[in-house]
């Protein structure tokens, strides 16, 4: 990548409509630099090799081969990938492949601005300096979560702690409590390290949400207390010693 960190970036998407819409917001955004357009991922396999884009804005339900199959065709090198299809139900699959995000059509300009935003910082090396001004890439504060058969929309304001079991995460929000299948790796990945702390291997808690701390106990605004991990307990202290939490 460029030291002004340009991406490149391909589409595969066989609607025209959609292709069309990507091009303007990509032209909007000035920074990315669009290799080439696929209408389906067939055709796109050699050439995205070759191309070797920092990006793909990949359509998920398409003929012959979806998107999640072309992912798997890729076994020493993957580009980051945007998903971006008009089925909810690939949300959850698609951030199994460690996709960038998932932008469910119709897509706003502002929700895609976002996406771009988030693939920029991931994308950056280490050291890099600030990218030059450009529309704002806000911070996504709404979850798509799997509950059983059903997606939920899980606002990340609201969302108190998580707590991680074996196969599964449960989600306290201010309302509810949301079961989800989905990895404590990858739910930290979503929340913004800036709002969310890790204080212990199992839990991570909005640090708005601490009422207290007690020892090794975080007493939560709900009434509900979390155990601190030994691991976690010095970057805790250190933190509330500065008057950061």
């Amino acid at each position: 990548m460029a030291p002004a960190q340009r991406l490149t970036c391909v589409i595969i998407d066989d609607e025209p409509l959609a292709q069309e819409l990507l091009q303007k917001y990509l032209g909007r955004l000035g920074f990315v630099a669009l290799l080439a357009t696929f209408d389906n991922a067939v055709e796109a396999l050699a050439r995205v090799e070759a191309l070797r884009p920092d990006l793909v804005l990949l359509d998920v339900n398409m003929p012959e081969m979806n998107g999640l199959e072309f992912l798997n065709t890729f076994t020493r090198w993957r580009p980051a990938v945007i998903f971006t299809t008009a089925y909810s139900e690939y949300a959850v699959q698609g951030f199994e492949y460690d996709a960038v995000d998932f932008l469910l059509k119709p897509i706003t300009f502002e929700r895609f601005a976002r996406a771009i935003g988030k693939a920029r910082q991931q994308l950056a090396p280490a050291g890099a300096p600030e990218p030059p001004p450009g529309p704002p890439a806000e911070r996504q504060r709404m979850l798509l979560i799997k509950e059983n058969k059903k997606f939920l929309r899980v606002s990340v304001d609201d969302v108190l702690f998580v707590e991680g079991m074996k196969d599964y995460l449960k989600i306290y929000t201010k309302a509810e409590v949301v079961v989800a299948h989905m990895t404590m790796t990858k739910m930290a990945e979503l929340l913004d390290a800036a709002d969310f702390l890790r204080v212990n291997r199992s839990y991570l808690v909005q640090k708005a949400a601490i009422k207290a701390i007690h020892g090794n106990t975080i007493e939560i605004v709900n009434g509900m207390e979390v155990p601190v991990g030994i691991n976690y307990r010095e970057t805790i202290r250190q933190m509330t010693d500065k008057g950061v939490l």
